[in-house]
């Protein structure tokens, strides 16, 4: 072959060889690139999963600081005044669960409040070292109590700015604000505020205030904390990563922005070699290929691991379509619905949802859906016997798929519980506040109705003989049953005849005596349930305490004021039998002797003598009976009324006393009693103990009250609880259901404010 067409012939073989190697060198790097950049989509897409999960374990832990606020808050809600060790025992009884130990009470102090603030804590206001207080009108924000550190009661924390901005911030009365990030007691971290009360009175205004530090957030996660930062308004709050964050995901809580970061997933063993295998591809095609069914097997293994995990799971799983038709379920979902799988996956979601939650069902799935929010929601299913279960929902969309994994829990039970003592609180509540009896039957047959779901209820009070009075009622008006229906005991039941299935009922016992009943019926014959009864039980318990309460606070005022009707009854008897007996006895003397006298004069002897004695005795006797007399029950007071009886009274006091009445006509006798007797016993203790110059006495009728004031300016420091004169006052005026108030300050002179109802002498007994 001549070299010339050798040489073509080679550069010939040479293409056809270089051909395929080019293509199978540009299908490698081609493989190569793909699968690098597909290991990379993983990895990310790995990241934004944990950057997920991550983020709803902080929501999670956020969510577990605020129900420990809210909790703290509503239990110190219903103590009866502000307690330092309430407040301590409440705050460690809640925080074993959480973790959480620093909590406060702030109040919001004026300037011109400071003082009272001051003596009512018994401390003064102090400032945080290395703070400023409070600049212009702005208020201070002392901690009243504070529990997990040591800080003196009543420093002023308006100096932290994070927290003083939220709590001068109106939206802070909500429950559940959190602040921007602060350094507290030398720890960083934020704090959760809630407005709200602690009881009753003075200081039961003001902010729970819990501290959450740095590294709390951490201990919830189940990541390595030092792959994740977490923000809080753009601020690193805690977490140790370092660098530039892959991704990360934002949300909303405790009204404040949050941002989880995590670093980047490091490359798993297969995705760091692939790109090499796909480089080196014609030699490494058979472990490719085993490698690839290695993976098929392994992913069919999961597959089964995964069913059966679907198929033994207690909560209710289940897939369903972006069409809303079921694609699966598992069969904790059908027992608790009562459907099969087959009835399940026939019928769209929303036809199991309640009429009343579709809508927002078909919202949230649509939310879900578009990813808008998480999906997290609450809404009310209906069992194939018509039965309500509650389930709370946890999903997540997969828009490629077409698919929306969702997992449910039924909570029915919880909030039944939740729903009861509830009801059972607002009950106690009025109760406890002494409310009028008819209100609280009212209360007690409505918050039975609504909790057993009953058709309709009645509370029924045994009355002598065989008959019931009907004095409470929630359902239907029923003019046989409504309240004031008077009925025989056997027809208590006629509420079965009134279109009721089925019905429970149980006894209010008060003192060992059967008082009442209460009813409830229900148009369902399978309404009634084992614990129905025992459920209706607690309320009768609170009835029975409701109603002894009453039949003993009226048994008290009117042994009270029948103890008074006797004292005054008793003086008017001694006054009279003074005036009719003794006194006419010593008149009687006084004539006889003066007649003796006069029939005596002639006489030189010392007969005259005596005789003057002894009429000089009777006389001064006589004086000391009427002011005896007047003393045990003034006649002015009978004869001319109160204002001039209190004229008269003051006349003699050896203290000035001014006197204002503006009072029309007569009042009824105890009242006039009683206020004469507080004057006079008010003014025996000014001059004996109070040192003071001056009294001012004001007598003023206002609407169904009569206001007395009695106000010296002596050297006060009267106080009640030592056993003075002042607790007799008080027992006096509270027999007739009046009131005393005593300000009585070092140096301020004391001030009596009473008031006492114009109707006293018609006790009204409750219950």
């Amino acid at each position: 072959m001549p070299t010339a067409q050798r040489g073509r012939f080679h550069r010939a073989a040479s293409a056809r060889i270089a051909a395929p190697l080019a293509v199978v060198a540009v299908l490698s790097v081609a493989g190569g690139v793909a699968t690098t950049r597909a290991a990379g989509t993983d990895r990310h897409r790995a990241a934004e999963r944990r950057a997920e999960r991550t983020g709803l374990q902080v929501r999670s832990a956020l969510d577990r600081a605020r129900t420990f606020a809210v909790a703290l808050g509503s239990a110190i809600e219903d103590e009866p005044v502000p307690d330092r060790r309430r407040f301590a025992t409440l705050e460690g009884n809640a925080t074993a669960a959480v973790g959480l130990t620093t909590a406060l009470w702030i109040e919001a102090v004026t300037r011109r409040d400071r003082q009272a603030y001051e003596r009512r804590i018994g401390s003064r206001i102090i400032t945080l070292p290395g703070a400023r207080g409070p600049a212009g009108s702005e208020a201070f924000l002392p901690a009243t109590f504070v529990t997990g550190v040591q800080l003196p009661r009543g420093t002023d924390l308006s100096g932290l700015q994070a927290l003083a901005a939220t709590l001068r911030d109106p939206t802070s009365v909500f429950a559940g604000t959190a602040t921007s990030i602060a350094t507290f007691a030398g720890r960083r971290g934020f704090f959760v505020v809630q407005g709200g009360r602690f009881g009753r009175g003075a200081g039961s205004r003001g902010f729970l205030v819990v501290f959450v530090p740095t590294g709390w957030l951490g201990l919830s996660l189940t990541e390595d904390v030092r792959r994740v930062a977490i923000s809080l308004e753009g601020r690193r709050l805690e977490g140790g990563l370092r660098g530039t964050p892959e991704t990360g995901t934002g949300f909303e809580a405790l009204t404040r922005r949050w941002r989880v970061d995590v670093d980047a997933e490091p490359a798993t063993a297969v995705q760091a070699t692939l790109p090499w295998v796909a480089v080196l591809w014609l030699p490494a095609t058979a472990l490719i290929a085993y490698l690839v069914g290695r993976a098929i097997v392994r992913r069919r293994r999961a597959e089964r691991l995964v069913d059966d995990v679907f198929d033994i799971s207690l909560d209710l799983l289940c897939v369903v379509g972006l069409d809303g038709w079921f694609k699966r379920v598992n069969p904790a979902f059908e027992a608790t619905l009562g459907y099969t799988g087959r009835e399940l996956l026939a019928r769209r979601l929303v036809q199991f949802v309640h009429p009343d939650d579709r809508t927002s069902m078909q919202v949230a799935l649509e939310a879900v859906e578009t990813g808008a929010q998480p999906g997290h929601f609450v809404n009310r299913f209906l069992r194939s016997d018509g039965a309500v279960r509650w389930l709370q929902w946890s999903a997540r969309a997969l828009p490629e798929r077409g698919l929306i994994y969702a997992a449910a829990r039924d909570v029915t039970d919880n909030r039944i519980l939740a729903e009861e003592q509830a009801a059972l609180r607002r009950v106690a509540t009025l109760v406890a506040e002494g409310h009028d009896p008819a209100e609280l039957f009212e209360a007690v047959a409505g918050e039975v109705g609504q909790l057993l779901a009953a058709d309709a209820t009645r509370l029924l009070r045994y009355e002598h003989g065989d008959s019931a009075a009907v004095v409470a009622g929630y359902g239907p008006s029923d003019p046989e049953l409504d309240v004031g229906a008077h009925l025989p005991f056997e027809r208590a039941e006629c509420l079965l005849e009134a279109g009721a299935a089925s019905a429970v009922s149980a006894p209010i016992v008060v003192s060992g005596r059967n008082w009442g009943v209460i009813v409830a019926a229900f148009k369902q014959p399978d309404a009634v349930r084992p614990a129905t009864e025992a459920r209706m039980a607690q309320f009768t318990e609170l009835v029975a305490t409701a109603i002894a309460n009453a039949q003993n606070g009226a048994e008290l005022t009117a042994s009270r004021r029948r103890i008074a009707e006797t004292a005054d009854e008793t003086r008017r008897r001694i006054e009279r039998d003074l005036h009719d007996g003794a006194q006419q006895r010593l008149v009687h003397t006084i004539l006889t002797l003066k007649l003796a006298r006069s029939k005596l004069e002639q006489d030189d002897g010392r007969t005259a003598e005596l005789v003057g004695e002894g009429l000089a005795h009777a006389e001064q006797a006589i004086a000391e009976i009427r002011e005896l007399a007047r003393g045990i029950h003034p006649a002015i007071l009978t004869d001319r009324g109160l204002v001039k009886a209190l004229r008269a009274l003051v006349q003699r006091s050896i203290v000035p006393v001014t006197l204002e009445a503006h009072i029309d006509g007569r009042l009824p006798e105890p009242v006039e009693v009683t206020v004469y007797y507080v004057v006079s016993e008010a003014l025996t203790n000014v001059a004996k103990h109070a040192q003071a110059t001056r009294v001012q006495v004001t007598l003023e009728e206002r609407g169904s009250e009569l206001l007395l004031c009695i106000s010296d300016d002596g050297i006060g420091g009267a106080d009640p609880s030592r056993g003075s004169g002042l607790v007799g006052l008080k027992d006096r005026v509270e027999a007739w259901g009046g009131t005393l108030t005593v300000v009585s300050h070092p140096d301020a002179g004391t001030r009596l404010d009473i008031a006492i109802p114009l109707r006293a002498a018609e006790p009204a007994v409750r219950g």
